[in-house]
């Protein structure tokens, strides 16, 4: 399912002697670059928009500028709503208009590919990359991101989560971040009143996420499991029921998550921490410090996932956007150096310093602000990583999954009484008739 073992994920991140010198690793961008390319344009999809207020869209800009002073390549960036994706980008395939490159989520591959809507990057990465500079990717080169023995995207980032609480709020009412979920009830509790709520998550079907925020941290935590070795639905064993009757129980029972969470995007939950209408909510590192700027750092505590082991917390769930060139772009080979850059030393730090996202290529931490105080947190997430890493789950069905693992969840927050075991029952069935159809 794509669990990285502690000593896995620390030989990938360079806690360990690791061969990955040697000329060609972090190629310039004007080694790469072909004069024949200079003054070409691309089309390239994204959920930013380089005029955009967000930390992240201003490192995008940041990015856009240095990539077209060092080749020449000028980037023009089509915003779509991150959810959507996925999808645009096989339709735009299908109908022959493509962009050039793209992003394209860790959970959205397997589905992308199943279209045939990616170009193969094996011959580059060979010619670029011997196998020894390969291990300098923490995950690119992981089973997870290797469909059908081939690659076909290049990770720019890497967003594990993690429960981010209003470190202001636990102060005030004396108590610490919890580690069990025993403890979040009791620490929500406190934080509910006057207008504001302990803990919330996502229920609405508007941004299908929630494998990643909600059901795979709870219920592989739980010890149970989502899917099986071979894919199909197993989200009905104790674990999964355990975890269904807490988010029902954080509703109806401790009053601690409002009941308007069923309508409530990922987005939105996120928003209500960051204008101080909840206390916690788990989240990502790609968000980090959008978040701490709006609430101020001092007020924002990271905590890893609960479980109901107090000395082990759940898993982190690793996901984040690579980049791919579509079948049929126009332009693949500056959009080549497009990612050859996006995936370089200069254009992860910036990410990192600017936007708060972690880097993908060990070589990276090496830079100087990965050796600044303002990048402790970092540290932190990358420490967690390594203890309870694992990635997201990634099928060709993540969405059909997504929904009706969510139907089931809209099903017993709207029924405090639901018979949970009954409703997961027949929502396994449901998903694995989707996969024999």
């Amino acid at each position: 399912m794509g669990t990285l073992t502690r000593r896995e994920f620390l030989k990938r991140v360079g806690q360990g002697s690791m061969a990955v010198g040697g000329a060609g690793l972090l190629l310039s961008v004007s080694t790469w670059a072909q004069g024949s390319l200079a003054g070409q344009s691309i089309i390239h999809w994204s959920l930013l928009n380089p005029e955009g207020k967000s930390l992240r869209e201003v490192a995008l800009k940041e990015i856009l500028g240095k990539f077209k002073e060092k080749t020449g390549i000028t980037v023009t960036v089509q915003t779509l709503p991150w959810q959507e994706l996925g999808t645009k980008l096989i339709a735009s395939v299908q109908a022959g208009n493509p962009p050039d490159s793209s992003r394209v989520n860790i959970f959205t591959l397997k589905m992308i590919l199943k279209a045939d809507a990616l170009t193969n990057l094996d011959l580059y990465l060979k010619k670029t990359f011997t196998d020894a500079q390969r291990k300098d990717f923490i995950v690119d080169f992981t089973p997870p991101v290797i469909v059908s023995g081939s690659k076909w995207s290049m990770q720019i980032e890497m967003t594990p989560k993690a429960l981010f609480v209003r470190k202001d709020w636990l102060a005030r009412a004396g108590m610490k971040a919890p580690k069990t979920w025993a403890e979040l009830v009791e620490v929500g509790k406190a934080m509910t009143g006057g207008g504001k709520w302990g803990y919330m998550f996502n229920g609405s079907k508007t941004q299908l996420n929630q494998v990643e925020t909600i059901f795979q941290p709870h219920i592989h935590g739980r010890g149970g499991q989502v899917l099986d070795a071979s894919d199909k639905g197993v989200f009905n064993d104790e674990a999964a029921v355990k975890s269904y009757q807490f988010l029902s129980d954080c509703v109806h029972k401790h009053k601690i998550t409002p009941p308007q969470v069923i309508a409530m995007t990922y987005d939105e939950v996120t928003d209500a921490f960051k204008s101080g209408r909840v206390g916690m909510i788990q989240e990502g590192s790609h968000r980090y410090s959008d978040i701490a700027k709006a609430i101020g750092a001092e007020n924002l505590e990271l905590a890893k996932m609960p479980s109901d082991d107090p000395k082990r917390p759940s898993p982190t769930i690793i996901t984040g956007w690579g980049m791919g060139i579509p079948r049929g772009s126009k332009h693949p080979d500056a959009a080549l150096e497009y990612i050859k850059y996006y995936i370089g030393a200069e254009a992860q730090e910036i990410n990192a310093r600017v936007a708060g996202s972690l880097p993908t290529r060990r070589s990276t931490l090496d830079r100087p602000f990965f050796q600044s105080k303002e990048a402790a947190y970092m540290r932190w997430w990358m420490d967690y990583a390594a203890e309870r890493g694992e990635i997201i789950i990634n099928v060709p069905t993540f969405t059909q999954l997504n929904e009706v693992m969510v139907d089931a969840l809209q099903q017993v927050l709207n029924s405090p009484s639901a018979n949970v075991k009954q409703v997961l029952d027949d929502a396994v069935k449901r998903y694995n008739q989707l996969l024999q159809a």
